[in-house]
């Protein structure tokens, strides 16, 4: 059984912040095989988005393509409220939405620096701050922060991402703390490299799998089915916990 529990989430609605593809779409559909109405969100309607939709109806559940770029309140605000009038209250939000942009410290300009750290920085706290209310009224939910490990370790070549990061582990941390006596559980999960992004074609990536503890990087259903443990009632006393799903890279 791939799921953590068959219908373990049944009754449970879910937004899951870029879903159209990768990390995203395999925890949208990970959520769902495990019973909860998932709302897919990206920037704008590209063809992947909707497929992951139409996956979503065929495994048996309700789902809504929430358009919006969660690094802006005001794009926030509209695919959070089509998530409530379709499907009801967020009862998980997983935050994944990002990209990395690497380069050397001394040659990003400004606003890419303060790009990079609006898709984790910004947007994190954005989306947590719009469905937490609810959440703290009914006194039940839970917040996924899908994270890089290069929040914990050496970031060169990638400080941006890493500040990015480093910003959302914290905040990870912080909600967990500040509001798991109101029935909050908040915690992030730790990635290195997943296998939508890896080319087994390119010797540069091929070279890197000697870091890895066990010998390639992490696939992306791996990822969905830790998201889906954490949200399940099987992890009730697990909050502010930074977990590393990342192929044992950080134990090399």
């Amino acid at each position: 059984m791939s799921s953590v529990e068959n219908r373990v989430l049944d009754g449970r609605v879910a937004l899951v912040t870029g879903s159209s593809r990768g990390i995203g779409r395999a925890t949208a559909l990970e959520l769902a095989r495990c019973g909860a109405d998932v709302a897919v969100n990206c920037r704008r309607s590209e063809e992947e988005a909707p497929a992951v939709c139409k996956a979503i109806e065929a495994l048996g559940r309700r789902t809504v393509l929430a358009l919006g770029d969660t690094r802006c309140e005001e794009d926030v605000e509209c695919p959070v409220s089509r998530v409530e009038e379709h499907l009801g209250l967020v009862d998980v939000l997983v935050n994944n939405a990002a990209y990395a942009l690497c380069k050397p410290f001394l040659d990003y300009t400004v606003e890419e620096w303060q790009d990079q750290l609006a898709y984790k920085g910004l947007a994190y706290f954005l989306t947590a701050r719009r469905v937490l209310p609810a959440m703290l009224e009914r006194e039940s939910g839970v917040i996924i922060n899908v994270l890089s490990t290069v929040a914990l370790r050496d970031g060169a070549g990638e400080l941006a991402y890493a500040a990015t990061n480093g910003a959302a582990a914290a905040l990870t941390r912080g909600l967990a703390s500040e509001f798991g006596r109101h029935g909050v559980r908040v915690n992030g999960i730790l990635v290195t490299w997943a296998d939508n992004a890896f080319d087994p074609a390119d010797s540069e990536h091929v070279a890197w799998l000697d870091r890895f503890a066990l010998g390639r990087v992490t696939r992306v259903e791996e990822v969905g089915r830790l998201a889906a443990f954490l949200a399940s009632p099987a992890a009730s006393g697990i909050t502010g916990a930074l977990v590393p799903v990342d192929a044992g890279f950080m134990c090399q």
